[in-house]
């Protein structure tokens, strides 16, 4: 039966007065539950590695980290910290328009810098990518070595 079916044959219970069973209520909540908790695997970048570029559950949608990598070339964008950290920002932006999700869908970001002095570039090119004053929850994280040999990898997660 159909989540739309089950919920209505439910409702129309109640309403004409013969209220659904406990175990009809049961069965409700875990077919709604179930759908709720059900994984997607979301994947309109490439990926250098055996991990999805995001999984979506329920209302949240968890990035990988994003480098610079150009998805058109495969090619690593490394000329400048801002021209790698606006590449990473865009794959993020790719991933999370897939699913419906934009920036201000951005509850918290994990940034991992290979150089801490490009702290403050980073920073720059990284809060132009949110609306002033709606940030996420962010940490920032010195790293000795990134795959690929890139200097910054951001990851996300959103929520609607």
């Amino acid at each position: 039966m159909s989540h739309h079916i089950s919920s209505f044959l439910v409702l129309g219970m109640v309403v004409l007065g013969c209220g659904p069973t406990q175990e009809d209520v049961r069965r409700l909540v875990r077919e709604e539950m179930s759908r709720a908790m059900e994984r997607k695997i979301v994947s309109p970048t490439k990926t250098i590695g055996p991990y999805s570029p995001a999984v979506r559950l329920w209302n949240f949608l968890f990035v990988s980290g994003q480098n610079g990598l150009d998805q058109k070339t495969g090619q690593l964008k490394i000329e400048t910290i801002e021209t790698e950290t606006r590449q990473a920002l865009a794959n993020i932006h790719t991933i999370l328009h897939s699913e419906g999700y934009d920036s201000s869908h951005v509850v918290s970001a994990t940034v991992y810098l290979k150089n801490m002095n490009d702290y403050a570039k980073m920073n720059t090119v990284y809060g132009a990518f949110f609306r002033e004053g709606d940030y996420p929850a962010r940490t920032t994280v010195a790293v000795s070595e990134l795959p690929k040999q890139a200097n910054i990898e951001i990851t996300v997660i959103a929520y609607k």
